[in-house]
């Protein structure tokens, strides 16, 4: 048999095959909505649970005779084994499946979150600490593991639309935590109840765990791939490019300056703006509201329009902006709120909004498949570093001022300039780091247009300007041949896959051809 005739052969079996996968298409299409549902739930415990200091943290400090340092030690204990752990975690996802680390760090925050709440009922501070530690190993895995599982679903030019809307239950649930916590605690008068609430909650997302896996396990039976799944090697790893760490960078930044932030705006809103306890819960929805109604707008924007690099400067200059108007805004005046600062609190949560839908999206574009869970484990040990760190800065910064108002004042001062940062080096992307970012750009970086194909030769010729005319055509060839190619082993490897090619005469014929 001929070369071409086999080319014909894999055509004609190739269209069959996109026959079958659009006959298909409404059972994925369905399937894929009920894991970004489940995906939602799955997360919902989680976030509320995370928050619960925040909303209790007056409370925390009074019952157990704490500091404020002492009381960012909750956070920090949460965020100080991630360092590391995040990218073990990681490296168990890629190399073991998404569905075990679902399951195995769903069921570990069901135990962690009821050793902290154990921990304030009996009023012991290092028992709610050691649950904390244990809480935040597997918090930050199921986190990566869900945006593996989501860009397995979504990967490609629904991806930030998808992530808008699963955004949404979370930070719901961050905001019923500031609301209801408070509540719960004023109603019973301790800790015990608002903090096994949360343990309740978080059995409720194991549940939605279970259904993932049952979802994904019977997918990958039909589909029959189990043996032909790529696994990830260290090389992969190695060959992370330098985008990819910039925005590592970036992330890093601007999460740090919104969560730490947040772990102590209970404390600032009474202190500074002279809400009460209770006042301050309510307030502190906003940001989460925001976040959750503007996420499901911002992503499918972005999906629409590309452009991420420029979203991404915005989102840095927000960031910015916000924590300075939180140092420069005026204090509360003899018990009466400062009602302006819901401002800043409503433009937060729209730029984290921002942030979700735009830099996590980008950073499964610029790294393989196979490597997504070991690239957000790297990213989750250097966003865990901002996140054990930054809330004793501003701990620090509070205690060594004349006074709170000033300390809380210089914390959004602090704030603002680590967001400052972030504009530096999403500017770096433009500069030092055009030919690997442009991608960004693209409305769906995984299948550029004819436009953007040639935007992006056109940028290769410009950073390579020293090579020589007849290299630069033998580049775009082989470039051209390589796509080719890669298109045709990919169809043979949809007919192998499918047993549409273990014809032992096909078989034979192209051996002796």
């Amino acid at each position: 048999m001929k070369v071409n005739d086999i080319n014909k052969t894999i055509l004609k079996e190739s269209q069959m095959n996109d026959e079958e996968d659009k006959d298909n298409e409404p059972q994925q299409s369905k399937l894929k909505y009920i894991i970004m549902v489940l995906g939602c739930l799955l997360m919902f415990g989680n976030n509320y649970s995370f928050d619960n200091p925040q909303a209790l943290q007056k409370q925390l400090t009074q019952d157990l005779d704490i500091s404020i340092s002492n009381y960012n030690l909750l956070y920090s204990a949460f965020s100080f084994p991630n360092i590391f752990l995040t990218l073990i975690g990681g490296l168990i996802i890629d190399f073991l499946g998404v569905r075990f680390g679902i399951i195995l760090f769903s069921a570990i925050i069901v135990v962690a979150q009821t050793i902290v709440a154990l921990g304030g009922a009996f009023k012991i501070f290092w028992i709610m600490l050691v649950g904390r530690i244990i809480f935040g190993c597997a918090s930050e895995n199921l986190v990566i593991a869900q945006a593996a599982i989501i860009g397995k679903w979504f990967r490609g030019k629904e991806l930030s639309t998808a992530i808008g809307y699963i955004m949404t239950v979370p930070e719901l649930a961050s905001a019923a935590n500031s609301f209801l916590t408070p509540i719960i605690y004023e109603s019973y008068k301790g800790l015990t109840y608002p903090l096994f609430f949360s343990v309740i909650l978080c059995i409720f997302s194991f549940v939605s765990a279970v259904g993932q896996f049952i979802i994904e396990e019977q997918e990958d039976e039909n589909e029959e791939q189990k043996d032909d799944i790529e696994r990830v090697s260290f090389k992969d790893i190695k060959n992370l490019n330098g985008t990819f760490w910039i925005l590592v960078l970036i992330c890093t930044l601007t999460l740090g300056s919104y969560i730490p932030f947040l772990d102590d705006a209970n404390d600032f809103l009474q202190e500074k703006f002279e809400f009460t306890n209770v006042q301050a819960g309510k307030v502190l929805t906003i940001p989460y509201l925001m976040a959750a109604i503007t996420s499901p707008f911002f992503g499918p924007y972005i999906d629409k329009v590309g452009k991420r690099r420029k979203i991404i400067l915005i989102t840095c200059i927000l960031f910015t902006l916000t924590h300075f108007a939180f140092g420069i805004m005026p204090n509360g005046k003899h018990g009466q709120p400062n009602w302006f600062s819901v401002i800043p609190l409503m433009l937060l949560g729209s730029n984290y909004a921002l942030y979700s839908c735009v830099l996590i999206p980008s950073i499964q574009y610029i790294v393989a498949q196979k490597v997504v869970g070991t690239a957000f484990g790297l990213l989750g040990m250097f966003e865990s570093i901002a996140l054990a760190f930054f809330p004793i800065i501003a701990g620090y910064i509070v205690e060594i001022s004349e006074n709170p108002e000033i300390g809380y004042s210089n914390v959004g001062f602090f704030f603002s300039g680590i967001s400052f940062f972030g504009i530096i080096f999403t500017l770096s992307l433009y500069i030092f780091d055009k030919k690997g970012s442009i991608v960004l750009d693209f409305v769906n970086p995984e299948d550029p247009s004819e436009l953007e194909k040639q935007m992006l030769r056109t940028t290769k010729s410009e950073s390579s300007s020293d090579e020589d005319d007849d290299d630069e055509s033998s580049d775009e060839d082989s470039d051209d041949d390589q796509y080719k190619m890669k298109k045709v082993c990919k169809s043979y490897a949809s007919l192998k896959s499918k047993k549409l090619l273990t014809s032992p005469l096909l078989r034979s014929s192209s051996l002796q051809n």
